[in-house]
Formats: C-alpha cells, sequence, structure tokens
C-alpha cells in the first residue's frame, strides 16, 4: 500500500502499540467502575474540562488480546456469523446502522460518538450481552445513531461507517466494531483519512476506490450532521443515551450504564406491557410508564 498506515494498525504488530498500563486489566473494572465520573455520559463540548474519561481504548485493545489487525477482522466476522445464525430465533442480517429484527417487539436507539470513551465502555461490556439476550432471540432491534459533537474525527468516524455501509450494510456494523477498537484520545489522528481506509480494508468493505470517494461526498456529512441535529431535538445532551420503546412504554438510559441490570432492567420494563393496577373504585385501570 502507497498510503501510510497509521500507528497500531499495522497487520500482527502488536510492539507498534503503546504500552497497556498497569490496571488496564478486565479483572480490575470492578473497582474502577464507582469511579466514573459522570452518570450522565460524556458530556457537550462545554462542559468537557470537568471530566476525566477512562482509558477506554487501551481496555479494549486489553479485552481483545491485541490481536493482530487482520485477524481481528476475520474474528468480527465470524462473530457476526454466528450471531446471524443463531438457533433461538435468529436476527435480520445486519443492515446498516440497524441489527436485528424488524417485527422486535422492542426497539433500543443508540445516540453515541465514535470518539466518546463512554460509548466504547458501553459497547464492550454490554453489547455482546445485549445481542445474545435480546436480539438475537428477536425480543429486540438496534438502532445505531449519529451523535457526532466532539470534533471532526468524530464526523469523520461516523461517515466512514456509512460509506462502508453503502456498499455492503453488514460492512457498516464491522467498521462500527473496529472503530471502538482502535479508539483514542479525541481528534489526535486516530480516525485520519489514512487511519479509515486501513479499516475499511479490515472490515471487508469492498471496493477501496468507491469508499474513498464516499469519504469526499459532502452529502454524507451532511447526513451526519443532520442526524447530530435530530439527536438534539428528542432531548440527547451527552453519550451514550439510550431510547427504549416496546409494549410497557419508553425508557431514557443517560450515560453509560455502569451495570448490566440498568440496562437489563430498562429493557424488560418495556418488553411487556404495562400491567393493570387497581382503580380507586375497585376496577382494573391500566398503569402508566413514565420515562426516568
Amino acid at each position: 500500500m502507497t498510503d501510510p498506515i497509521p500507528p497500531g494498525l499495522e497487520p500482527g504488530a502488536p510492539d507498534a502499540a503503546p504500552p497497556e498500563p498497569a490496571a488496564s486489566t478486565t479483572s480490575a473494572l470492578p473497582e474502577q467502575a464507582p469511579e466514573v465520573p459522570s452518570p450522565t455520559g460524556y458530556p457537550l463540548p462545554s462542559e468537557t474540562a470537568s471530566v476525566q474519561p477512562p482509558a477506554g481504548g487501551t481496555r479494549r485493545r486489553a479485552v481483545l488480546g491485541f490481536l493482530g489487525a487482520v485477524a481481528l477482522g476475520a474474528v468480527i466476522g465470524t462473530a457476526g456469523l454466528a450471531l446471524a445464525t443463531g438457533a433461538s430465533g435468529p436476527p435480520e442480517p445486519p443492515a446498516g446502522n440497524t441489527f436485528g429484527r424488524p417485527d422486535a417487539p422492542v426497539t433500543v436507539e443508540l445516540w453515541a460518538d465514535y470518539q466518546c470513551p463512554f460509548c466504547q465502555l458501553e459497547d464492550l461490556l454490554f453489547g455482546g450481552a445485549m445481542d445474545r439476550e435480546y436480539v438475537t432471540p428477536g425480543i429486540a432491534r438496534i438502532i445505531y445513531r449519529d451523535f457526532a459533537f466532539l470534533g471532526q474525527e468524530s464526523i469523520d468516524a461516523a461517515v466512514a461507517a456509512r460509506c462502508a455501509g453503502a456498499q455492503e450494510p453488514a460492512a457498516q456494523l464491522r467498521f462500527h466494531d473496529i472503530l471502538y477498537t482502535y479508539q483514542q484520545g479525541e481528534n489526535q489522528g486516530r480516525f485520519a483519512r489514512a487511519a479509515l481506509l486501513r479499516i475499511a480494508e479490515i472490515a471487508g468493505v469492498p471496493s477501496q476506490p468507491v469508499f474513498a470517494a464516499c469519504l469526499d461526498d459532502p452529502a454524507v456529512a451532511t447526513a451526519v450532521a443532520d442526524e447530530t441535529t435530530a439527536g438534539r431535538n428528542v432531548g440527547v445532551s451527552s453519550t451514550p443515551t439510550l431510547r427504549l420503546r416496546g409494549p410497557g412504554g419508553e425508557r431514557v438510559l443517560t450515560g453509560f450504564s455502569q451495570t448490566w441490570p440498568t440496562l437489563r432492567d430498562a429493557l424488560e420494563a418495556v418488553r411487556l406491557p404495562a400491567r393493570a393496577s387497581p382503580s380507586p373504585s375497585g376496577a382494573a385501570s391500566p398503569a402508566t410508564s413514565a420515562s426516568p
């Protein structure tokens, strides 16, 4: 390849990665979880000075065992195939930004920024469990929404994911996974053009020239900006924000869930219709569901 390969994206070159901090192992996470500085997630830029986000990029690489880039692409592809062929009620094949059966009773809209470390933690810690326990059985479908507010590389990463999906819908979610895997810092070149081209290769995007041309299409950047504005219009003010809707009503979770029960309880709350509660006259009346 003629393009320079950004540090950390060379296949089979773990020695090129920055050294892992001593506290980056998964076993240390329970002690670190209560120290998450903001229960409302990653705030808008005017508030970022008071937040010390966790080192999600290094934790992600530690969990993955720092596989080589080519091997990582194979693992992601294999995992996606395993989910798509689950015996307990397979979801539809991934389509762009959506994963799960279109007739699933629960819809989860996940608003996120690819440079947000809390979004990375949400995806790393709870994404697999939600896929296995709710998406694969056909209970929920996930819609990933762009809320690109942390700078130009957030926009560029969101554009690139959409460009991957424009060629092959399933490639958008593979690209999504790899972006979170290599996230590290904000607007420091991690999602520079050369890196995005390399990620497209790892994710198996069919045509590099078509992908490169798409990166320069202003209409795609406009679509990312429009979706970010749409998020603000429905009340999104930090990332991640999850909006869950189902027969039991709607719940909104703002910020990193921190524990699986937090997310599971919200999913269960909207999964089934609200039970009727007795009225003062003794007759049953429907119970209402309120968002937190």
